[in-house]
């Protein structure tokens, strides 16, 4: 399968300088940069940097995604640190580096949840479909594509519409569905010329010329990827330049392949010979892999390095055809060792969400179990306080009573004075018993821990309360009865 061209569609601050592509546009971003110290201003510049260099040369873009990105959390701006996470990641993808291209868009999916920046959360699935499709899993990347195009197709966003009509063409193009991917090929290509825009108009040449060559026209495959090819050069686009390169190298090699000069096949073939065909592939091979080494797309260079030993091998330069074997081998290795922990992030990711929503639960049971330790022991205070509340005005109204049938009973006056004197000998004994019990529960509320109701000393502390409550009950019955007693 020759390399495709995903359209993932990064919405970038305008400017003067927006207009601009490629080099051009690089050269302005710097030279305002330059002349830029304050940190919100430089943020949008160094994440357009970072936007601009992924398929220029994703390692300078990585480097000015993170001066970005360090900005942002020195500010504390949430949405600044999902862009850049977001820039920083497709420049990872760039580079055939999915494990840290994931790394980057689950943290920016995460922080756009808790914000609730639903238009980053839209680029972020376009982003994630990619993503999906380079790792292989086609109906996942599907899934995705038709999410956000419905996504973007709501809000009315058409450069996000046409890339997503390109991603979901690739889509097909991979499960070998061909005319629906020249059919969305088609209308993010009409999207794109009509919005002017030459980086999206040249990746879909490249993936219209893609689907001729599935088709075995490699007249129109040649034209378009050619095409691509020319705009991606005067963009000084090193990715494209390199892709489209690898991808002329297979037509002209698959023409070579097929190519009979006693018997022309139905296959749709320019004029020419067959060495001139393996001449053509082993160039345009030579040229992508030299790119994609200096930019680090790995993908590439496995994919079009083993084209590469073919085409030598098919001339008869056997040993350039090992050597370009064991270049693919080689990569190819390092790759799928990158994919195996790949999936060991993603299972890590997954665990540290599932830990993440474990702990809020823990949290949430912890506050109700305060809570309703708080209102336990509210209630208990109260019911203690009524209670000692209700003795003391029992013992307050005995003693009024008392106190009327002193009065009332004038004729025993010696019998009232001798009572008078036992009753303030008893009043003297019992209510320094009375208001020891009383300072005990005032000390013991006093020591009560309040910050900490789970505090393991709370419930001797109300233990004590209620043990001298008891204790406080027995003396005033005890003191009633002891006057009833005497006033008989």
């Amino acid at each position: 399968m020759r390399a495709v061209i995903f359209l993932a569609i990064l919405l970038l601050p305008y400017g003067v300088h927006a207009a601009l592509r490629g080099q051009p546009r690089i050269d302005s971003l710097l030279e305002r940069l330059v002349q830029t110290n304050e940190d919100a201003p430089r943020f949008f510049l160094l994440d357009d940097l970072a936007s601009t260099y992924k398929t220029i040369d994703p390692n300078a873009g990585l480097r000015y995604g993170e001066e970005a990105l360090q900005i942002a959390v020195d500010a504390k701006k949430t949405e600044h640190i999902i862009r850049a996470h977001i820039t920083i990641g497709l420049n990872y993808m760039y580079k055939s580096d999915y494990q840290n291209a994931l790394r980057h868009f689950n943290k920016a999916q995460l922080l756009s949840a808790e914000k609730g920046a639903a238009y980053m959360h839209n680029e972020l699935v376009s982003h994630l479909g990619v993503l999906y499709q380079e790792m292989g899993n086609y109906d996942k990347a599907l899934e995705y594509g038709r999410k956000s195009l419905e996504n973007n197709i709501r809000i009315k966003d058409s450069l996000s519409i046409g890339g997503d009509y390109g991603n979901i063409g690739i889509i097909y193009l991979l499960k070998k569905d061909f005319d629906s991917a020249l059919e969305y090929d088609f209308k993010s290509l009409d999207i794109f010329s009509r919005l002017g825009d030459k980086e999206g108009v040249a990746k879909n040449y490249g993936n219209i010329g893609n689907v001729y060559k599935e088709y075995g026209n490699y007249v129109l495959a040649l034209e378009y990827d050619t095409k691509a090819l020319d705009i991606f050069r005067a963009l000084g686009d090193r990715g494209g330049m390199a892709i489209n390169l690898g991808n002329l190298g297979e037509v002209y090699l698959e023409m070579a392949e097929t190519f009979n000069a006693s018997e022309r096949t139905p296959l749709v073939l320019p004029k020419g010979t067959r060495q001139m065909f393996l001449t053509s592939a082993i160039e345009n091979f030579e040229k992508c892999i030299a790119i994609s080494k200096e930019i680090e797309q790995l993908d590439n260079i496995i994919e079009f390095s083993d084209g590469l030993s073919k085409a030598y091998r098919l001339s008869g330069n056997y040993q350039q055809a090992l050597s370009s074997y064991e270049t693919h081998v080689n990569y190819k290795d390092s790759v799928h060792s990158d994919r195996a922990r790949l999936k060991i992030a993603q299972l890590e990711t997954e665990r540290e969400q599932a830990l993440k929503e474990k702990q809020i639960k823990i949290n949430y049971l912890e506050k109700a179990r305060k809570k309703q330790e708080r209102l336990l022991f509210a209630l208990a205070l109260v019911i203690l306080l009524g209670l000692i509340g209700y003795i003391l005005n029992k013992f307050i109204q005995q003693k009024r009573r008392n106190r009327l049938l002193a009065i009332e009973k004038r004729k025993h006056l010696q019998h009232i004075a001798q009572q008078k004197a036992a009753m303030g000998d008893f009043a003297y004994r019992h209510s320094h018993d009375v208001s020891g019990q009383v300072a005990t529960i005032l000390g013991l509320v006093d020591i009560f821990n309040v910050s900490d109701y789970s505090d393991p000393d709370n419930k001797v502390i109300i233990d004590g309360v209620s043990e001298t409550a008891k204790k406080l009950d027995v003396i005033v019955k005890d003191m009633i009865v002891k006057e009833n007693e005497m006033n008989k």
